[in-house]
């Protein structure tokens, strides 16, 4: 199978699973929302936002690495893989005694403390399930990473609903949360013994400190990254009410949940991006700008909706109560280009070898995120932090490309933004006039208006010969699943 093959095999299985994911996680999310009060969805929200921090303080950036490691070296998967798992273990230990300590710490009720534990006791646990999911992300195994990842999501939302039905409340969603990455732990572990091998938890002190080494900038950038994307929740659950933080959770989770979106495209591209990198520069470069480009132009219908439709999406996703939240999912329209894109650039600097530059452009982001938090949202409320996540997504993507350009990896931003824009606003002007239909009689708006935007890409022609080329290419691995089904079939005949 040709490298673009493999691309396209991987980025149709991680794409389904994405999107099957998205909606699964979404659903255990809406059904936490209309299933618990405004104010336990707000802590929900809080808890979700504690555990998520605490899981990339754990991991510190080591799957990346170690994903990295086994795709330079495929044949050593055992020993680094063995290693990682001992490194991994160590960590656990490390970190539990380290996530009693913060819950204690933190001026909450006994019992939100306690599911804040169970709830940082599941993210160490799907940390350790993460760890065989590098390894079959390092050699290109993307379906079982997706039917793993389905299984994870499928895990939580059913789970959640059974909780609910069965009246265990707050508690219920949070155990949910620890059953399913207990299994999805136990899947990934069987699947990587039997599919490319069986490996028990090892000590290498060198392989170790050199793993941490370059995991400490990249993992700091990470949780930077990730703590980025929860200060919003965290300040408001500080400074407002539950019921408003309730308001802004809502449509901000949906946002963070269709990142999964992105990262099914972003996965199946970081091999290929660390072969690109041994290569000349301009190779790096061209291939930087080709991603960011169909990157950019994934993100933009999902921009146009949130902010042409925000009241149908509420509706449809979140029910009534959740109707004032409307300027939200307006203003989260804006951010939903530069946080799509963004997901792109802890691979890139991983796989050049620049996490200390990725850790300071994040860290800036960070600093300017809370300061604006701070000091608009006591007057402007959940807006306030509206507005200042929508600056904070733009200033992040445009500091982490600064850095990449001072490298010799500039972005051509004329090539890579305006043209996705303009068939943007050709969507955006199709879909106004329906903004008032029923969701039914608005479906087929939203067809003709993707359709519509699809057509304006080629008719600005936004891709070049050479990329059509690629896709075309790309889209071939389906006719070598064919022949291996057939070869298989003969066989068995």
């Amino acid at each position: 199978m040709k490298p673009s093959q493999r691309v396209g095999k991987n980025i149709a299985w991680l794409l389904v699973a994405g999107g099957i994911g998205a909606v699964l996680q979404m659903l255990a999310v809406l059904l936490a929302a209309r299933g618990l009060s405004l104010s336990d969805f707000g802590t929900f929200n809080y808890l979700l936002s504690f555990a998520i921090v605490f899981q990339f303080l754990a991991d510190f950036g080591l799957t990346n690495i170690l994903t990295r490691e086994v795709a330079r070296h495929p044949n050593n998967v055992g020993h680094l893989l063995g290693s990682a798992k001992g490194l991994m273990w160590a960590l656990f230990f490390l970190s539990t005694p380290l996530l009693l300590g913060t819950v204690l710490l933190l001026n909450l009720p006994p019992g939100t403390q306690a599911q804040s534990f169970v709830m940082g006791l599941a993210s160490l646990t799907l940390l350790q399930a993460i760890s065989y999911s590098a390894v079959l992300r390092a050699i290109e195994a993307m379906e079982f990473n997706a039917i793993g990842f389905v299984l994870h999501k499928g895990l939580i939302a059913g789970f959640v609903g059974l909780s609910l039905a069965c009246g265990w409340g707050l508690w219920g969603v949070v155990l949910s949360q620890l059953a399913a990455s207990l299994i999805f732990w136990f899947f990934n572990w069987q699947i990587v013994s039997w599919r490319v091998v069986r490996a028990s938890p090892t000590i290498d002190f060198a392989l170790w400190k050199s793993m941490l080494v370059e995991a400490v900038p990249l993992g700091s950038g990470l949780v930077l990254r990730q703590f980025a994307w929860q200060a919003d929740i965290l300040i408001l659950m500080w400074l407002v009410d539950a019921n408003t933080l309730g308001l802004f959770s809502g449509p901000y989770r949906i946002l963070l949940g269709l990142r999964m979106i992105s990262m099914a495209f972003a996965l199946p591209l970081y091999p290929v991006m660390i072969r690109s990198t041994e290569g000349r520069a301009e190779k790096f470069t061209e291939f930087y700008n080709r991603a960011m480009k169909w990157f950019c132009c994934l993100s933009v219908p999902g921009a146009v909706f949130f902010i042409i439709w925000p009241r149908m999406l509420i509706l449809t996703l979140l029910g009534k109560k959740f109707i004032g939240a409307e300027p939200a999912m307006q203003w989260f329209g804006v951010a939903f280009v530069p946080m799509f894109v963004s997901a792109l650039s802890p691979f890139i600097y991983t796989a050049l070898r620049l996490t200390p530059f990725f850790c300071l452009a994040v860290g800036m982001a960070v600093l300017m995120r809370v300061g604006g938090d701070l000091a608009v949202v006591p007057s402007l409320g959940y807006v306030g932090g509206c507005v200042v996540a929508v600056f904070s997504e733009i200033a992040a993507f445009a500091i982490l490309a600064y850095f990449l350009k001072r490298k010799g990896h500039p972005l051509w931003m004329a090539n890579f933004l305006v043209k996705p824009i303009l068939a943007g606003l050709f969507m955006a002007a199709i879909l106004f006039p329906a903004r008032q239909l029923p969701l039914f009689q608005a479906l087929p708006v939203a067809a003709a208006a993707g359709i519509a935007y699809l057509g304006a890409l080629f008719l600005l022609r936004t891709f070049s010969s050479d990329e059509l080329r690629l896709m075309r290419e790309g889209l071939g691995f389906l006719s070598v699943y064919f022949r291996k089904s057939s070869r298989q079939l003969e066989g068995e005949a």
